[in-house]
């Protein structure tokens, strides 16, 4: 239960209002940081994860018609061809 603080002065009400003032912009820069971490966050490389680029790797290490047919069934599973 919340208990009503009683002011005796404009002193005690301003110090309250000034530290509400403080907490509201600590509040407004978590706000901004945790959205900045968000969107730092959502990349590609975290969205789509490491499978590409291993892929990629794998298929680099391939010679000749083994990496045309690899290459070939990755963008057929990429474009959905």
């Amino acid at each position: 239960m919340e208990v009503k603080k009683i002011y005796t002065s404009f002193e005690e009400i301003n110090r309250d209002l000034e530290i509400l003032k403080v907490e509201k912009e600590l509040a407004h820069e978590k706000l901004k940081l945790s959205f900045e971490d968000t969107k730092d966050s959502i990349t590609a490389k975290n969205i789509l994860g490491t499978v590409p680029g291993t892929a990629v790797n794998v298929l680099g290490a391939l010679s000749g018609p083994i990496k045309n047919l690899g290459v070939t069934y990755l963008f057929k599973k990429i474009f959905k061809l």
